[in-house]
C-alpha cells in the first residue's frame, strides 16, 4: 500500500486517517505523529511538517491540525522554536545502575526524581518454567506493577514470588513501597542475582501500560533475586520505557602476557661460548 492515498476531492490523505471509525480526526493525527516520535522516525530536534503541509497530507482543516499539535505540546513531545517552527522535544532520560539489584528509588532520588509504584494485580498463578527453576516451585504469587516518574510510566513489571517462602501477601502491604524492603521485614535478605537486558518491540499490553505505540522498541530487563543462601526470592520481567539508560562500570580484565618466543638455540650456544672464553681469560690473569 502506498504511503498516501488520494481522496475523491483530489486531496492527498494519509492512510492513518479513517473517517469510518468515528474517532476524532485530530486524535488520529496526534496518535500518528506520536507514533513517529516514539519510534524515532521523527527523532529529537527534528522539525515537524508545517501546519499547511499537515493539512494537505491528512486532508483536514487547519483547526484540526492545530488541535492535534496542541495536544502533542501538552504531552511534552513537541515545542516551538523561533525561526525553526515546531520540532520534536528532547526525550527525557532516566538512568539506573545495570549491575545493582534493587535500590531504583534511591538511584532516581539522587537525580531529583521521585519513583511511584502502582500495583495493578496480585494473583496466585503457576510460575513459567524459567521462573520455577529459579524459585524451586511452580506455586507462586504473580505481582503486576507500573512504576512511574512524575506522570510518566517508566517500568511495567511482572514478578513471581514463591508462596512457600511468603505464604501471606497482600497489595495493601506493598502499595507504593519497595518489594525488597517488604521481603526484609519478612525475614528474607535479598542479595542479588543474574540479569540480562535486551531491546524488544512493545506488544499491546506493554504499549498500553507504558503509554507508547505498539511495536516501539523498549528495554526488557529479566532476572532473579536470590537470598544470601542462593535461594530464589523473585523472578521478574521489567519493560522500560524508551529513554531509560542503563549505566554500568566497566573494568579492564587481568593482563594476559603474550607467549614468549622460543629461544634462539644458536644464539644461546654463542653466548655460552663467549662466557667460557671470558672465564678462561679471567682465570689465566688471576692464577690461584
Amino acid at each position: 500500500m502506498s504511503r498516501k492515498a488520494t481522496a475523491t476531492n483530489g486531496t492527498a490523505r494519509s492512510p492513518e486517517i479513517d473517517r469510518s471509525t468515528g474517532a476524532p480526526l485530530y486524535a488520529q493525527i496526534r496518535d500518528a505523529l506520536r507514533q513517529q516520535i516514539e519510534s524515532h522516525a521523527l527523532p529529537p530536534g527534528a522539525p515537524l511538517p508545517t501546519e499547511e503541509a499537515l493539512q494537505i497530507t491528512y486532508g483536514v482543516s487547519r483547526s484540526v491540525v492545530r488541535q492535534a499539535l496542541g495536544e502533542l505540546g501538552d504531552l511534552g513531545l513537541i515545542h516551538r522554536q523561533r525561526g525553526r517552527g515546531t520540532v520534536v522535544a528532547p526525550h527525557p532520560e532516566h538512568h539506573r545502575r545495570a549491575e545493582q539489584a534493587g535500590g531504583l528509588r534511591q538511584q532516581l532520588a539522587a537525580r531529583g526524581e521521585e519513583l511511584r509504584t502502582k500495583i495493578l494485580d496480585l494473583t496466585v498463578e503457576t510460575a513459567p518454567e524459567v521462573a520455577a527453576e529459579t524459585l524451586g516451585s511452580v506455586d507462586t504469587w504473580k505481582l503486576e506493577r507500573v512504576r512511574s516518574v512524575g506522570d510518566e510510566p517508566l517500568i511495567f513489571m511482572h514478578t513471581w514470588i514463591p508462596r512457600d517462602r511468603f505464604p501471606t501477601l497482600n497489595a495493601e502491604e506493598l502499595d507504593g513501597g519497595s518489594l525488597h524492603d517488604w521481603m526484609r521485614a519478612n525475614g528474607a535478605i535479598p542479595s542479588g542475582g543474574p540479569r540480562h537486558v535486551q531491546a524488544v518491540p512493545a506488544d499491546e499490553s506493554v504499549a498500553r501500560h507504558l503509554d507508547v505505540g505498539v511495536g516501539v522498541p523498549v528495554m526488557l530487563l529479566q532476572g532473579a533475586t536470590l537470598d544470601e543462601q542462593g535461594r530464589g526470592l523473585e523472578w521478574f520481567t521489567a519493560w522500560h520505557r524508551p529513554g531509560t539508560v542503563f549505566d554500568v562500570d566497566a573494568q579492564v580484565g587481568p593482563r594476559h602476557d603474550l607467549p614468549r618466543p622460543a629461544p634462539d638455540l644458536d644464539r644461546v650456544r654463542e653466548l655460552v661460548d663467549e662466557l667460557s672464553i671470558l672465564l678462561d681469560a679471567h682465570q689465566s690473569s688471576n692464577p690461584a
